[in-house]
């Protein structure tokens, strides 16, 4: 086929855009429709669900205050109660009253009876005379009984519950009977609108609210309007009503004449609606893919090959290298051609260069952690002639393997001895002690302070030696012991868990010696961070502080952290922290 670069594109283009356009015009004037009719028809499906759960709560009501009233009734048809009350002998009060308890333990959930006649006020032996009097003089109560009233239940403040009844409609006894009812059951199952309704209200026979959860005092204010007014009868019944910020739904119970309402804000069913606008979202999303497959055949050979070009272009500055295939016989092959011979190219010289950067890493590495003090070889030396001209082989043999094992470790500076246990650090640090023992007469106290349970753990290489040697030369040698004035030398090398830092490994290195010139430290770490293999200053030089510095940021980077402070009134402290590492093959 023949491309042009220019004129085909400009035409790919336009068409891409104007199909995109077609497809999304469609997609909207079909969408729009089902959208209307799917949220109408999910909207009353959800009404009519609340109004059926809602109906099953006041139902549940009205199934738990039947209980009641049935067991209200069977009361005075006691017959020893009844002939007791009927002969109003004040003698008897007393036998009133405990069977009144024994009738009240007798009833479900039924906590204290009273009998209010005309003659006398009776009540269950667990109700003072001053409480039953309360509850008869209560507002609720005289109100009440003012009234033409046959049964009726009330909810106090107090959470207790009450159910009262006319004697006369139940039995020949006259007057009222009062029953204290545990309240557990009744506000189960009014509290039990919180799995359906965020927003309800339960009002008694009075339109008194007797649980309110979450009813804001705007809804209640036009709820307490609608009681009042012309459709005030229309809450005998369910009742659906709505103002501008939701839906209000009424249920009524028969038996105790309470009101469920529940409010559903408008916002509440626009989150059921969030699910539907997702998988519309995806639906569009899918019907645009599925139309550009199948649009792709007729602007494939128009575009594709100057965005395959183009997307390589994009793409391999963030490493993708994979060579494009381009076969259409014209100058965008030859072009493709041309740039995957460029990358070719390229990858190679960045492979040549990182090789080479990682071969003088590794090089400057090794030169620093195989950094040997020829001083102290020298003076190692010096201690084995001396040893030998005075004849004490015993200690030259100690003097000789002590210096074998430090050499070895040194030597040990490939890719996968970066590490070593703490066992053995500490035995290279023990060897090289034994030395300076035969070099230096004078004593210096090793306080040792090592967990046994994280000897086993990996550290770097050649860390702990290095300190030690920097105490005795720097901090004892160099003054001749003088800044001691009289205390007795001593290095404490301590290795445990960090109590601060979960996870590491704290190794503090203290001495009394002179003390750490800070500022001295300081330069000579600026200078180790432009290491050069040639500088003399690095050559012959022991592995300082600022070497052990390099070397656990190159291992370690983050995870690590070494800290360098002096002591009062002399002497110098280093503390390292470490993570605790089991296998080096993690860090190699």
């Amino acid at each position: 086929m023949n491309l042009k670069f220019t004129q085909n594109s400009i035409i790919g283009s336009k068409l891409q855009k104007n199909t995109v356009r077609l497809i999304l015009a469609a997609i909207f004037v079909t969408a729009i429709p089902l959208i209307v009719l799917f949220s109408n028809s999910k909207i009353k499906n959800s009404l009519n669900q609340l109004n059926v759960i809602g109906s099953q709560t006041t139902q549940q009501l009205d199934l738990e205050a039947t209980n009641i009233i049935a067991y209200a009734k069977l009361i005075p048809t006691d017959k020893q109660l009844s002939a007791l009350i009927a002969e109003s002998n004040p003698a008897d009060k007393v036998k009133i009253e405990n069977k009144l308890m024994e009738l009240s333990g007798i009833g479900a959930n039924i906590q204290n009876i009273i009998i209010n006649t005309s003659e006398e006020v009776y009540h269950s032996v667990f109700l003072t005379d001053e409480e039953a009097q309360s509850i008869l003089s209560s507002d609720w109560y005289t109100s009440l009984y003012a009234s033409d009233f046959i049964r009726f239940f009330y909810y106090d403040q107090n959470g207790q519950l009450y159910f009262c009844i006319r004697l006369d409609d139940i039995s020949a006894l006259s007057g009222e009977m009062i029953l204290l009812i545990r309240p557990e059951n009744f506000a189960s199952i009014m509290t039990g609108a919180d799995k359906t309704f965020s927003h309800y209200l339960w009002l008694n026979n009075q339109n008194t609210p007797v649980i309110n959860c979450n009813f804001s005092d705007n809804e209640y204010a036009f709820l307490s309007k609608q009681l009042q007014g012309d459709q005030k009868t229309l809450f005998f019944g369910d009742y659906m009503f709505h103002n501008t910020h939701g839906i209000f739904l009424s249920h009524r119970s028969d038996i105790t004449r309470w009101k469920l309402v529940a409010f559903i804000p408008y916002s509440e069913f626009l989150k059921e609606f969030i699910p539907m606008s997702v998988i519309l979202l995806l639906s569009l999303i899918l019907l645009m893919i599925l139309s550009s497959w199948l649009l792709r055949p007729i602007i494939y050979n128009i575009i594709s090959p100057i965005e395959t070009l183009s997307r390589h272009m994009r793409e391999f500055p963030y490493g993708d290298t994979m060579p494009i295939e381009i076969h259409t016989n014209d100058e965008i092959e030859d072009l493709s051609h041309a740039f995957n011979d460029m990358a070719d190219t390229l990858n190679e010289n960045i492979r040549l260069l990182l090789e080479e950067q990682k071969k003088e890493q590794i090089l400057k590495y090794g030169l620093h952690i195989s950094q040997i003090n020829p001083h102290f070889i020298y003076n190692t030396m010096n201690t084995i002639n001396y040893l030998a001209r005075k004849g004490r082989c015993n200690d030259i043999v100690v003097v000789n393997n002590a210096l074998i094992c430090i050499l070895k470790d040194s030597l040990r500076i490939s890719e996968h001895s970066a590490f070593d246990s703490i066992a053995c650090e500490v035995n290279v640090t023990r060897q090289y002690l034994a030395i300076q023992q035969y070099s230096y007469p004078e004593t210096i106290s090793i306080i040792w302070d090592v967990d046994p349970a994280l000897e086993s753990c990996q550290i770097p290489k050649h860390i702990l030696q290095p300190i030690v040697e920097n105490s005795i030369v720097h901090g004892f040698l160099n003054d001749c012991f003088e800044s001691l004035r009289g205390e007795d030398p001593y290095i404490h090398l301590s290795i445990c868990s960090s109590a601060d830092h979960a996870g590491k490994i704290c190794i503090t290195i203290e001495d009394n010696g002179i003390g750490i010139n800070m500022e001295a430290y300081e330069k000579i770490v600026k200078e180790s961070e432009h290491f050069d293999m040639e500088n003399e200053y690095n050559r012959g030089k022991h592995i300082g502080l600022a070497n052990i510095r390099w070397r656990l940021s190159y291992l370690l980077k983050e995870e690590q952290e070494l800290l360098i402070s002096p002591c009062s009134p002399h002497g110098t402290r280093v503390v390292i922290f470490l993570p605790k590492i089991h296998d080096s093959s993690d860090h190699s």
